[in-house]
């Protein structure tokens, strides 16, 4: 099986994948005079390696009653390019409406927050289906954070493939529960206290690491069971915590772009959280179903059974291998 293991590098430089395509954009709009505005806007980079260097080509669209003042200042962050900039509305924005130019274009959603002069606060979730919504109430301010938890799992590609090694990797319905509570439990545990200011951890190592963590799985899942390290064959949950714990730190990096709201901090971290699990049981349920009905049909013919079992294990391999090199190149940058 070792002599498979080039093929994950040769993937690598063959199908690029973007891990964190899916980094959620923020709009922040705080009233500090009748009719004027202060914004933030973030919006997320193509990559969080050495090649993030552009924006996703996304462009704030406010309602025709307003209007900027003076020049915006522009900065990069990991992850994300933020401007800042003031508006006068005349009339307000509360009853009006605003977009995101190009969101059709991506799989990434836009969270707009608004905060008046009178202490009403109200959240807009824009998505490629929905790139224009109006301020007019409702209660979907921490459900966007919900909203986000459910889609960043779902569609975040790393976290995925980490997953998927997990079910690949372990035998029998009670140790898949065990591993998949560890690695939720781990994961929880970090995205809290880094969220709570309690521990912290440089992004671009822990995204390093993150693409470790699935490389290490496939090259695991391309042993035979009786000859994979003491780790992963006798303490998988051990394994799944450990690197649960980065995971966390991740999930922690998304959520730390848009940052939670003042007062309900604790609520926007749960319901964030409560959408990752929900992400992720949907995504273990896709996977158990497709190995429990779909795989067998795949493996009928014995003799492309072994090539089609070895396919998604150097895919994940490749994959992980190409973020790696692309994070590390970030560090050294």
């Amino acid at each position: 099986m070792h002599r498979l293991i080039p093929l994950f590098f040769l993937l690598a430089f063959l199908v690029p994948a973007h891990a964190h395509e899916v980094r959620p954009g923020y709009i922040e709009i705080t009233e500090v005079a009748r009719d004027s505005f202060d914004i933030v806007w973030k919006q997320p980079v193509r990559s969080a390696g050495a090649n993030a260097v552009a924006g996703l080509g996304l462009r704030p669209v406010f309602p025709e009653n307003c209007a900027r003042l003076g020049d915006s200042r522009m900065r990069r962050l990991p992850g994300a390019l933020v401007e800042k900039f003031s508006l006068t509305c005349d009339g307000g924005l509360f009853g009006q409406s605003i977009g995101v130019e190009g969101l059709q274009r991506t799989i990434t959603d836009v969270l707009v927050q608004l905060a008046l002069i009178d202490g009403g606060r109200y959240s807009l979730r824009l998505t490629a289906d929905v790139p224009v919504q109006t301020f007019s109430g409702g209660g979907t301010f921490l459900m966007a954070y919900f909203g986000l938890g459910v889609e960043h799992l779902v569609f975040g590609l790393d976290h995925i493939l980490f997953v998927l090694g997990l079910v690949l990797l372990v035998q029998g319905w009670r140790s898949l529960i065990y591993v998949i509570t560890a690695f939720t439990l781990a994961h929880s545990l970090t995205l809290g206290l880094s969220m709570l200011g309690r521990i912290s951890a440089p992004s671009a190592v822990v995204e390093a690491i993150i693409a470790l963590s699935i490389l290490f799985v496939a090259i695991e899942l391309l042993q035979p069971p009786e000859k994979r390290s003491a780790l992963a064959a006798r303490y998988p949950q051990a394994m799944a915590f450990g690197f649960g714990l980065l995971h966390g730190f991740g999930f922690a990096g998304v959520l730390g772009e848009i940052g939670l709201p003042r007062d309900v901090e604790l609520a926007a971290l749960a319901l964030f959280n409560i959408g990752l699990e929900v992400g992720q049981l949907l995504v273990v349920a896709a996977m158990v179903l497709f190995m429990r009905f779909v795989k067998p049909a795949l493996l009928a013919h014995e003799k492309w059974a072994p090539a089609l079992q070895q396919v998604p294990i150097i895919a994940i391999g490749g994959i992980s291998v190409y973020w790696l090199l692309d994070r590390l190149a970030g560090l050294g940058g």
